[in-house]
């Protein structure tokens, strides 16, 4: 007797690359197994991990090293079979064949049938194919992909995104806001308060104008500019960081957005593993401005900091900007250490699940 079992990254239709599991045991105690690293946008099966006839008691130790319990949704192994011969007859059609090593692991699925799956698989984006860059894809693949792409479907019948592109573009924004904020007098907010500031004002239950809100910066005196070069050249920065910071709200917002996802613009690697002070203040510097939001439009806001399914979050968000006082620090640590823990990012993404919608 032959069992059968698969599983998913959750969020894998959202996502679109994904790895999916599935397992093969036999009533003799032994197994098989096969990783799949599926690409539902053009490249059918990117990649694959496959091992056969070890013990059954083993499984789930692979299982869980390949794919951890809280980032795995079990499927009809039916379902695991049509996603996968579905993205390989998908990417066929424009010219890419399967991992060489999928040959050998395909023999995990014999014996299931695709039939049986009710779940309809799409493939590709808006109707059509699109190229990912993988974090191991060089400049000469990807210049393989697009030419193929380019030829099979003629220049505007795909899309390709380099995620690599967009995070170095996006380091740029951030980097230049900084020197930018650092060289300004010291009561201008620098950079991690500026953003806490812009997601606040960005989550307003009323609509904020984006070039209203530069003058909060300087606030209460203005600025006096060197010409109108200077500011032209601040107002698209300032846009830059304003629709980066709108797209982590929406992109934490979104039906099936990854449990991490969340609008915080503070990254730990961004320190060193010996800097926690740095972090901390950072995220204290946030914490202000994003209170400087609330208060600058206190009339906006009276219905949200009245809601007591919020008050959890909006005290989380307090005992940060009030981080300087010893028992606001005690009760953060308590928070964070208690199950389910509850930090800045979950208040802040909580917050925004209430006070804006998705796209």
């Amino acid at each position: 007797m032959t069992r059968y079992d698969a599983y998913v990254e959750k969020d894998w239709q959202q996502n679109g690359l994904f790895n999916l599991l599935v397992t093969r045991s036999r009533a003799d105690g032994s197994a098989d197994f096969a990783c799949f690293l599926i690409d539902l946008l053009c490249l059918g099966v990117k990649d694959v991990f496959s091992e056969t006839e070890f013990p059954v008691p083993d499984l789930q130790a692979i299982l869980d090293e390949r794919l951890p319990a809280d980032l795995r949704l079990p499927i009809h192994p039916a379902c695991a079979k049509k996603i996968i011969t579905g993205a390989i007859a998908y990417a066929e059609s424009f010219g890419f064949s399967p991992h060489r090593d999928f040959r050998k692991a395909r023999k995990v699925l014999s014996g299931l049938d695709a039939a049986l799956c009710p779940t309809e698989i799409v493939y590709g984006e808006n109707g059509q194919p699109c190229y990912v860059r993988g974090f191991d894809d060089d400049d000469a693949r990807v210049d393989r992909i697009l030419a193929i792409l380019e030829t099979r479907c003629g220049p505007d019948g795909f899309s390709f995104v380099d995620p690599d592109a967009d995070a170095a573009d996006n380091q740029a924004i951030r980097d230049e806001l900084t020197a930018w904020l650092a060289a300004e007098p010291a009561n201008v907010p620098r950079f991690y308060e500026f953003s806490g500031l812009i997601t606040g004002l960005l989550l307003c239950p009323e609509v904020t104008a984006p070039t209203t809100s530069v003058d909060l910066i300087w606030a209460p005196n203005g600025r006096t500019w060197k010409d109108h070069d200077e500011v032209q050249a601040f107002y698209d920065l300032f846009m830059a960081y304003w629709n980066l910071v709108n797209t982590l709200i929406l992109d934490c917002i979104t039906p099936g957005a990854p449990a991490r996802a969340n609008p915080i613009d503070i990254y730990s690697e961004d320190f060193g593993e010996d800097d926690g002070l740095g972090l901390t203040a950072a995220t204290f510097a946030w914490a202000t401005g994003f209170m400087r939001a609330i208060q600058h439009q206190p009339e906006f806001w009276r219905a949200p900091l009245a809601r007591a399914d919020l008050a959890p979050h909006w005290e989380i968000i307090r005992w940060w900007a009030g981080i300087t006082e010893p028992e606001n620090r005690a009760a953060m640590i308590a928070a964070a250490q208690a199950t389910p823990p509850r930090t800045l990012a979950t208040a802040v993404t909580a917050l925004a699940h209430a006070l804006r919608q998705p796209l």
